[in-house]
């Protein structure tokens, strides 16, 4: 099980963290503690910059025993000290330039801080004050000093050694990789005509262009070859693809995410343009990118990296089905949730979406599918992607309500093609988070005709039973996390009663 990291610190994220119920490389859970003590202070921001060099940064929980479960003793006084305006300077006294959010919430009558610690820009934080402080027995102490560099080994924080060096190298390399993609960028826009740079690079052989660019300038020459209507560039892109997968599926993880990532942009800028042609041939291509994990009798292929292209594939999937319902594209919502590869698992699994979790889970990626976190996963991926977010800023509620709204939607979409209420057609994904963030799916579905005609092949009997169902275990699910506790909703309430099979009802 791995805590999925994001720089939010709401009351449901805080829920769904101690839901873990374990310290993890990236989360720690503490006492309460007095920051306006030094000796205190300098130990917590030793664990701050342990953070920073994990690749994704981490949590710090404040207010809960080794479990997760919370304790008292916060008191007003001491949460103070949590408030970001306060706590930045603090730690600034030994850290350079600290990037964290912290919020304190009331969690069973006691209050609970949630630090985001985000990861260092240069792959590790270097500590450039010594901390020594005077413990109560009047012994001087030196936590670190100047130079320090301290990282997460399991749950605990200690000097880097040789063992960490190739690695954090290699973390620092990969978030130096975009600027020198720009740098190709320019390279290649100086190899065409004279001009502005965009233009240069669209009127390069279209075997120039490849993945090789940064994000920025990958996502203005889409946008340009889009309003060409240059299927030639934009189809040799994509046909490249399944080739570029293979090449990297048990090579280069990280460069493998990003060509992934690639992938997506060109499917949501033909979302948010309504250019249908490119969304069915990039999920076409990243359908054909999940079928390389089967061998050529069919069967999954043996190891982690299989598991990790699937999982990856389908977060992009859940990234671009957010998009399309923001943007009411109910058949591109379809199409992203019915996939199904041609291979020997799907004669059990209803889509790929129930299949990628389910291997993840079955891998140990996650403990448990009700812990596995794909949505924040998938919002994380909306974060990083301006394309996946042309409409709002990554972090307003609208964005992970229509995460959540797509699991719902996904669910009822292949229920009703496979016309059963099997485990194996879904899985209730939303349900750590808030009932309200899917509710409006639910009311859609039964109040607007032309989406359902879109989405659901059944009739109003098995629509009622799916929906019931689909209520009723995310309800179970939700407790774990405070999250989906039942649909508030009159006319879904109507529609059941008026259509319910009558044993279920």
């Amino acid at each position: 099980m791995a805590v999925v990291v994001e720089p939010i610190v709401t009351e449901e994220k805080l829920r769904a963290v101690l839901a873990e119920q374990c310290e993890q490389a990236a989360l720690d859970y503490k006492q309460p503690l007095d920051l306006g003590e030094r000796g205190e202070l300098i130990e917590f921001a030793k664990d701050v910059a342990a953070m920073r060099s994990n690749p994704t940064g981490g949590y710090i929980v404040v207010g809960a025993d080794d479990r997760g479960d919370v304790v008292a003793g916060l008191t007003p006084g001491l949460a103070a000290h949590f408030d970001e305006a306060t706590l930045r300077p603090k730690l600034g006294k030994f850290l350079t330039s600290p990037e964290i959010h912290a919020a304190c919430h009331e969690i069973d009558g006691h209050t609970v801080a949630l630090v985001y610690v985000a990861p260092a820009p240069n792959g590790w934080c270097v500590i450039h004050t010594t901390g020594e402080y005077t413990d109560t027995k009047g012994r001087d102490k030196t936590v670190f000093r100047a130079g320090d560099v301290f990282v997460r080994h399991g749950t605990s924080s200690e000097r880097w050694n040789d063992t960490d060096v190739d690695r954090l190298l290699t973390q620092a390399i990969t978030q130096r990789k975009d600027a020198w993609r720009r740098e190709l960028a320019s390279d290649l826009a100086a190899q065409a005509t004279t001009g502005a740079t965009l233009r240069n690079l669209t009127n390069l052989p279209a075997a120039s262009l490849s993945w090789d660019i940064d994000a920025a300038t990958f996502e203005d020459l889409v946008t340009e070859l889009l309003r060409r209507d240059d299927d030639v560039a934009l189809g040799r892109l994509l046909s490249r693809a399944g080739n570029d997968v293979a090449g990297l599926l048990d090579t280069d993880p990280d460069e493998l995410r990003r060509l992934l990532d690639r992938i997506s942009t060109i499917a949501a800028l033909a979302i948010d343009h309504d250019r249908t042609r490119w969304v069915d041939r990039s999920v076409t291509t990243l359908l054909s990118a999940y079928e390389l994990g089967f061998d050529n009798e069919s069967s999954p292929r043996d190891g982690a990296a299989v598991v990790w292209l699937w999982l990856d594939i389908i977060t992009q999937v859940y990234a671009l089905g957010a998009l399309a319902v923001r943007r009411s594209a109910w058949t591109t919502v379809r199409l992203l949730a019915d996939r199904r590869p041609d291979a020997e698992p799907f004669n059990h699994y209803g889509s790929w979406l129930r299949h990628a979790v389910t291997t993840a889970a079955r891998a140990s990626i996650f403990d448990n599918e009700a812990t596995a976190g794909l949505l924040a996963r998938a919002h994380n991926i909306i974060r990083a992607n301006p394309a996946l977010h042309p409409d709002r800023p990554a972090e307003q509620p609208a964005i992970l309500n229509s995460l959540c709204q797509f699991d719902v939607y996904g669910a009822l979409v292949v229920i009703g093609a496979r016309g059963t209420i099997d485990s194996a057609n879904f899985y209730t994904n939303f349900a750590r988070y808030y009932s309200a963030r899917s509710a409006p799916a639910f009311e859609t579905i039964v109040s607007d005709p032309a989406v359902r005609n879109i989405l659901f092949v059944g009739d109003d009997q098995l629509l009622a039973d799916a929906i019931r169902e689909i209520a009723s275990l995310a309800s179970h699910e939700g407790w774990k996390f405070n999250g989906f506790t039942g649909l508030d909703s009159p006319a879904v309430a109507a529609f059941i009663a008026a259509h319910v099979t009558p044993d279920r009802g």
